[in-house]
């Protein structure tokens, strides 16, 4: 079944792709990433590489020659070159970079993630192609320094790299793009439901990150008997890996609710798992630009999340989700409760959301501005 959808997901991504617009001023870009695992930086690359090479674009990427990223990329039908350029000691990557935009005659090098970032713009000091910096998170500016100009992800990323020294003109923030047609549901609800033990009545609390503390987990884990003592029934499904697992597990059987959570690991059907839910809470203590935040409103699910970082850009407080203070347990567990009481309200909400991501979230804007952004800086 995973297997069909894969495919499935596939060519409907290409046939998504076909619909594109081409560009006259075509430009050729290697993609350079240094992934240590399949997240939502390097699944916003995947992305954004087949449609600009839809719109008449080349665009060679350039993959950390070990990467567990590689075979998902594969999978969604990249062709890859791999290279030994991680580490931030490699002097070597600078080289090996340097021979990939001969190889593929490149008019630019667009860098995802810091280590990249920190090569190529060593690689332009020395002469090479101009470079720009996809910031997908909050880093140190110090691996960005030496690149033409930034993409960040969030107006909040922006401001941390303004206050770090970056010159603000040198920066455009450039939300990250998904629309409806790339995150589609296959498999009926009620079925995931079932798997997990759940019925149709059942409230069900999704939570889509790596296990770490900075995404709230601990905070989301405080406020389950809270949410419990009101919605005893309510079940929170957990979906990622990370540091935390044993932690996380341990408090829950510590609180005598463990039954009522369902740690799910790395899920390829994600986005089937996330059309099952009634609300998706991600308290994350600085997110930069969730793409689970998009990926939930896409489904029309109302949003827990926290006031800080890029989440505000991403979710309109009191609209089509509701923001807590960073770090409260209570504010969480309330703004789940209120979601779960209040059916009629959190399916206003979930509908709010999706239009609105529909067009905060596009890819008309984000392929305009980025096209935008390349011709501005081979020009300068």
């Amino acid at each position: 079944m995973a297997t069909v959808s894969s495919a499935s997901n596939l060519r409907r991504a290409q046939m998504a792709a076909t619909l594109v617009p081409r560009v006259a001023n075509c430009r050729r870009v290697l993609q350079v990433i240094t992934p240590s695992h399949m997240s939502g930086a390097e699944m916003q690359l995947v992305r954004l590489t087949r449609k600009l090479r839809a719109r008449g674009h080349e665009m060679p990427v350039l993959v950390k020659h070990d990467s567990p990223a590689i075979e998902h990329m594969l999978e969604q039908g990249m062709s890859v070159d791999r290279a030994r350029i991680g580490g931030k000691v490699n002097f070597m990557a600078i080289s090996r970079i340097a021979r990939a935009a001969r190889q593929h005659h490149v008019d630019l090098v667009q860098s995802t993630l810091s280590t990249a970032s920190w090569w190529t713009g060593w690689l332009e000091a020395f002469g090479g192609p101009k470079s720009v910096g996809h910031v997908q998170g909050f880093t140190s500016a110090r691996w960005h320094r030496r690149q033409s100009h930034l993409l960040a992800v969030s107006g909040a990323v922006r401001d941390d790299l303004v206050a770090q020294g970056i010159p603000r003109e040198r920066i455009t923030v450039l939300m990250n793009a998904l629309e409806a047609d790339e995150y589609r549901p296959q498999r009926d609800p009620l079925a995931v439901r079932a798997e997990f033990g759940a019925d149709a009545t059942t409230p069900v609390v999704g939570t889509f990150a790596h296990l770490s503390v900075k995404k709230g987990y601990r905070e989301l884990f405080a406020a389950m008997p809270q949410i419990l003592t009101a919605v005893p029934n309510a079940q929170f499904w957990i979906m990622g890996r990370g540091p935390l697992r044993d932690e996380l597990e341990q408090a829950a059987r510590a609180g005598g609710y463990l039954k009522q959570v369902r740690f799910a690991g790395f899920r390829r059907d994600a986005c089937d798992v996330m059309n099952a839910i009634d609300v998706m809470a991600l308290p994350s203590h600085r997110e930069p630009c969730a793409l689970a935040y998009i990926e939930a409103a896409l489904l029309a699910k109302p949003i827990v999340a926290c006031r800080a970082g890029g989440a505000p850009e991403s979710i309109a407080d009191g609209e089509t989700g509701i923001l807590a203070p960073v770090g409260d347990s209570r504010a969480i567990g309330e703004a789940i409760l209120t979601l779960l009481e209040n059916r009629d309200f959190a399916a206003r909400m979930g509908h709010a959301g999706h239009e609105r991501a529909r067009e905060v979230f596009s890819w008309s804007r984000f392929t305009t501005t980025l096209e935008g952004v390349w011709d501005r800086v081979l020009s300068s």
